[in-house]
C-alpha cells in the first residue's frame, strides 16, 4: 500500500510539472505574440482644457484636466468615442476622441537635449532643449528625427534617446 501511495504521488507530481511547463511555454509564446501585435499609436492634445477618465464616458471622474496642447499621449485601447491613453509620465486613463488629434505629430523631452542642423553630433547646434519641451516631428532616420519648434522657429535634428510620443514606424 506504502508503495502505491509513493507511486501516485511521483505520478501527481510528474504531471503538475509538465502543465506547469506546458502553461509557460504557452503563456510565453503568446506573450511574445502579444508584444508584436502592439503597435502603439500616438495622438496629441488638442485642446487646452482636456480631461482624461478613470473610465470610458463623461459619468467617470476626472483624473487630470490638461492644458497643454501637443502633448503626446500613447493609445491603449479604443472603446466607441473614447480612447485609453497613457501620458509621458506613465498616467493611464480615458480621453474622449474630440480632444486628440492625430494630425500634429509631436514628442515631449525626457531630459535636457540639443537640436542640430544636421543629423550628426558634429554639426552646429541650433539650440538646446528643456526637458519637457514639445516639438512637431516629422520623420526618424538612422536614430535621428528631423524636428520643429513652431513658436521659436527652429528646426534641426534630434538623436532619439530622449524623447517620447513616436514610434520611427508611426512617423512617416
Amino acid at each position: 500500500m506504502q508503495n502505491f501511495i509513493t507511486n501516485f504521488y511521483h505520478i501527481k507530481f510528474k504531471v503538475l510539472a509538465i502543465n506547469f511547463l506546458f502553461i509557460f511555454i504557452l503563456s510565453n509564446d503568446s506573450f511574445s505574440e502579444e508584444l508584436e501585435k502592439h503597435n502603439y499609436e500616438f495622438k496629441s492634445i488638442k485642446s487646452n482644457n482636456a480631461n482624461m477618465r478613470i473610465g470610458p464616458g463623461k459619468r467617470f471622474e476626472i483624473l487630470w484636466n490638461f492644458k497643454k496642447v501637443g502633448l503626446p499621449v500613447k493609445i491603449l485601447k479604443k472603446f466607441e468615442q473614447w480612447y485609453e491613453i497613457e501620458t509621458p509620465d506613465g498616467s493611464i486613463g480615458w480621453m474622449w476622441s474630440k480632444l486628440l488629434s492625430s494630425k500634429e505629430k509631436t514628442i515631449i523631452f525626457k531630459k535636457k537635449d540639443i537640436i542640430y542642423r544636421k543629423d550628426s553630433t558634429d554639426s552646429n547646434i541650433v539650440a538646446n532643449v528643456s526637458e519637457n519641451s514639445i516639438l512637431n516631428i516629422y520623420y526618424c532616420k538612422n536614430n535621428w528625427c528631423k524636428v520643429e519648434s513652431k513658436k521659436d522657429k527652429v528646426k534641426g535634428y534630434v538623436k532619439i534617446d530622449n524623447i517620447w510620443g513616436f514610434y520611427t514606424s508611426s512617423v512617416k
